[in-house]
């Protein structure tokens, strides 16, 4: 887990099904990021049940943004795949989550982490060009730009 004193940056909990499959039911989200064809409850617990084994084998780390005091409600994610070199940033926040900042914060955060692992020394992110909000979020936290 990492944080910024108030932002929490937490593996996926199975309590979290719920949440992430309203998350892939919103419009946005659908519309900015990869989202399953499947969106269904089950089809986000089965997610959350591979998300140690894509950590442990390297592919993928992707993190619940919540916040410390807080940190069982979801308020969006934050990953990296590492299929890609060099690796691709993705994110998105809840309806009701946007607008404060979170995701600036949550990819910065992610982004000083990895890169200060040492592990990796670049993170791009692909971003639409119309995605005026996540391309702030993207120089914001001084991601490479890559246009899909």
């Amino acid at each position: 887990m990492w944080t910024d004193g108030d932002l929490l940056l937490r593996p996926w909990a199975a309590a979290d099904a719920g949440a992430l499959a309203a998350a892939w039911a919103d419009p946005e989200i659908a519309h900015w990021t990869a989202v399953p064809a499947d969106r269904s409850e089950a089809a986000a617990t089965a997610w959350i049940a591979g998300w140690d084994e894509r950590r442990r084998r390297g592919l993928a780390l992707d993190l619940v943004v919540a916040r410390v005091a807080d940190p069982g409600t979801v308020l969006g994610e934050v990953g990296a795949s590492f299929l890609t070199r060099p690796p691709e940033v993705g994110w998105w926040i809840v309806p009701a989550a946007r607008g404060q900042g979170l995701a600036t914060r949550a990819v910065r955060l992610f982004a000083a982490r990895l890169l200060g692992s040492g592990a990796v020394t670049e993170l791009v992110a692909e971003v639409d060009p119309a995605n005026a909000a996540s391309l702030a979020v993207a120089r914001a936290a001084n991601l490479t730009l890559r246009h899909p």
